[in-house]
């Protein structure tokens, strides 16, 4: 009988000590989520040099860090439903966190340029105002999934950066280039260059094949 009673003592603790565990958890997760969520992204690479631009492309800020990191914030909004009940939805903020070697930058608005260390821009680059495809190419469903699987190699490529108003900013280019929009990064689009990483974070783009550029020129 003793024994029998100990056991269910030792059973009884230990649904208890599950139960606060699990109060504690919902309680916590309950909370961060009806406050905010955030869609966080590591940026992949060694020491960077940040530049930031402002509308008319001024380079306003440049900051140097090792270990990057950026937060999209989102802000929970009350919603009528057409039934008329109301709900909650989550919009994105805003408001960008960016953590640089553990301190912490909020930005919004501006274009920000994440540039590896060691990844050149393109000084003396001159955009052309027209640029031939020679009548080259086959089908256009065939040439995009050929372009697809390019751009998975990497492949010649130009990377034109204009700030929001159509300034232009900044040029890179390289002969291995792999391009993809980040899922993990608010509003953010990586250019693998030669081994070298660019995060381009709020911009007007233009990308070509360097193959456009050589058309052109003959």
């Amino acid at each position: 009988m003793e024994r029998r009673r100990k056991r269910r003592i030792i059973i009884g603790s230990i649904i208890v000590v599950i139960a606060v565990f699990v109060g504690i958890v919902t309680f916590n997760s309950s909370f961060f989520t009806s406050q905010v969520k955030e869609l966080k992204g590591e940026l992949i690479g060694n020491e960077y040099v940040i530049d930031y631009y402002d509308n008319f492309g001024n380079n306003i800020l440049t900051v140097t860090g090792e270990k990057i990191g950026m937060n999209a914030n989102y802000t929970r909004q009350k919603i009528i439903n057409s039934d008329g009940t109301e709900a909650y939805a989550y919009d994105e903020s805003s408001v960008v966190s960016i953590t640089i070697d553990g301190h912490n930058m909020g930005q919004t608005g501006n274009t920000v340029i994440f540039a590896e260390k060691g990844l050149d821009k393109l000084e003396d680059f001159e955009m052309p105002t027209e640029l031939n495809g020679n009548g080259g190419g086959t089908i256009n469903s065939i040439d995009r999934k050929l372009n697809h699987f390019k751009n998975l190699m990497g492949k010649e490529q130009i990377v034109v950066v204009c700030s929001q108003l159509g300034t232009p900013i900044a040029v890179y280019g390289g002969d291995k280039v792999y391009e993809e929009v980040c899922e993990d990064l608010p509003k953010t689009t990586l250019f693998n260059i030669d081994g070298k990483m660019l995060y381009i974070h709020r911009a007007n783009m233009i990308f070509f094949d360097g193959e456009l550029m050589e058309y052109s020129e003959n």
